[in-house]
């Protein structure tokens, strides 16, 4: 799953062999490239608090072209509660165990499907990681304005935020 502003810059043998290597085990959950190791209750992952206490992790580069690109460095890859949706990969197995339907309570359009899917993992004990995959996205993604991610992000918290704060080792 990807967003649709996205380029992938890591060579396709590179980025085949990194997904499958990581995928194959049985207690992996999603692979992506940028999420958090500890999920606040404001359910916000990239909470600036903890960017600023070294919870975060991955990279990506945001611009319109390669040339003004520049990078989003998060923090250290590894294993994480949840991921950002820009790009998020699972197996088939993975995807049927868990619910894919967007919940009634979320009224707004489908956002926060990527904290929805990779919590789901998590809360049934699969790791999520970031993996060194390149991906310029377009978007800076800021979502400040958008009612229905906040509405959603609510509704989040409605369902799961007595499992807050989540983190991982």
């Amino acid at each position: 799953m990807c967003h649709d502003d996205i380029e992938i810059l890591t060579r396709p043998e590179v980025f085949t062999h990194m997904l499958k290597q990581k995928l194959k085990k049985d207690n992996t959950g999603f692979v992506g490239i940028a999420g958090t190791r500890r999920f606040a209750q404001t359910g916000v992952w990239w909470d600036m608090e903890q960017w600023k206490a070294g919870s975060h992790s991955g990279y990506v580069f945001h611009g319109e072209d390669l040339d003004s690109m520049s990078a989003t460095f998060f923090g250290q890859l590894g294993e994480v509660v949840v991921m950002d949706g820009v790009f998020l990969a699972a197996t088939k197995k993975t995807l049927r165990s868990i619910q894919l339907k967007q919940p009634k309570a979320f009224v707004g359009k489908w956002d926060f499907y990527d904290i929805f899917y990779t919590f789901q993992t998590y809360q049934k004990g699969k790791k999520n990681y970031t993996l060194p995959i390149q991906i310029r996205h377009e978007s800076i993604g800021e979502l400040a304005g958008r009612d229905s991610w906040h509405k959603n992000r609510e509704a989040f918290l409605k369902i799961f935020g007595k499992n807050l704060p989540a983190s991982v080792s």
